[in-house]
């Protein structure tokens, strides 16, 4: 049902109805900045590549076949531009600078200052552990718990087979429980 509503409101478009784009931004806008999120770990680098998503996936819409489901295509635009912008800034340490600041470092209502430290530290610890991943894990990764994507769903978008996405998977959490075991010193 989504693939046909996708594929008619992406004729539209074709046919000159600018308008009709809006449509399938305001449907994937959530799910392709929270696929950033997953990758970058601030919010206006999240915010600007999400932007920078749909603007290329519009430029780019005409290649777009529909032998696939345009969200299949899209949360592969989206995941291989958080990459080369991760790759690009690497050299600068992004995964360096882990404050969580704007990323959800506030205290929640209830919550003591205790528990507000424990759970600013474990995402911190999250995060690094996830930059430790090799970039086709970190995709998986955040494609599969982030975006909750399944098995199937993960391997469409890697452009893999399932069982090479099975294994990716399973290869990524088990780097992640190493690293965090590290981390923590268990």
């Amino acid at each position: 049902m989504k693939m046909q509503e996708d594929n008619a409101i992406i004729a539209l478009i074709r046919a000159g109805d600018k308008e009709a784009y809006r449509q399938l931004v305001e449907r994937y806008q959530q799910k392709v900045f929270q696929t950033c999120m997953g990758f970058v770990h601030d919010e206006e680098d999240a915010a600007d590549l999400s932007q920078d998503v749909f603007i290329r996936a519009y430029e780019k819409l005409s290649s777009f076949k529909g032998e696939a489901q345009f969200s299949t295509w899209l949360y592969r635009m989206t995941t291989n531009v958080a990459i080369n912008f991760v790759r690009k800034r690497k050299f600068r340490s992004l995964f360096q600078r882990m404050d969580v600041g704007t990323s959800g470092a506030q205290i929640k209502s209830g919550e003591g200052a205790d528990a507000h430290v424990l759970r600013t530290e474990q995402k911190k610890l999250l995060k690094q552990a996830i930059a430790r991943l090799t970039s086709s894990q970190q995709k998986a990764f955040v494609l599969s718990h982030y975006q909750e994507l399944s098995n199937q769903e993960l391997a469409d978008v890697m452009g893999l087979s399932l069982k090479a996405a099975e294994s990716l998977l399973f290869r990524a959490r088990a780097r992640m429980q190493t690293t965090l075991k590290k981390m923590v010193k268990l």
